[in-house]
């Protein structure tokens, strides 16, 4: 597992007339802070290339469909860099991806379905904040598989 990044399972609460998905407490211990959540969709199949958050913390869930999330350290110096790591999130596994500063990260939707994806950010998105690789023109060692 690569450093600093953490898995939290979350509670879904569901009854005859459907389901409360938790993603986030101020109180839980994985909370990294509050700037602002937003949504995301991507389509079936898709994949959003390389992002790597030079000072913010994401706080990553799927409550719809399922996301193969693919991160790579390149911190040096950490004990895991240049480790990569694969997590599925979704449907069948709901639960909150943190990632720290400095990891380099990428979505793949791998279900059957369009998938959401909620982060909630510890800040403001700052776009100069944020470098960003193409699939194809990336650093990072890192195989494709559908």
């Amino acid at each position: 597992m690569i450093h600093d990044v953490q898995l939290t399972p979350l509670q879904i609460i569901t009854d005859e007339r459907g389901a409360v998905l938790h993603m986030l407490k101020n109180t839980d211990p994985s909370f990294a802070g509050f700037g602002e959540i937003y949504f995301s969709q991507i389509g079936n199949g898709q994949k959003k290339a390389w992002r790597l958050h030079l000072q913010s913390t994401s706080q990553i869930a799927v409550p719809r469909g399922c996301v193969r999330i693919i991160m790579c350290d390149q911190r040096s110096g950490n004990t895991s860099y240049n480790s990569i790591q694969e997590v599925e999130l979704g449907d069948m596994n709901y639960q909150l991806l943190t990632i720290p500063p400095g990891i380099w990260f990428a979505l793949q939707c791998i279900g059957t379905t369009d998938a959401l994806i909620a982060n909630c950010s510890n800040m403001v998105h700052d776009p100069t904040a944020v470098e960003r690789r193409t699939i194809e023109n990336s650093p990072i060692p890192y195989v494709w598989r559908d």
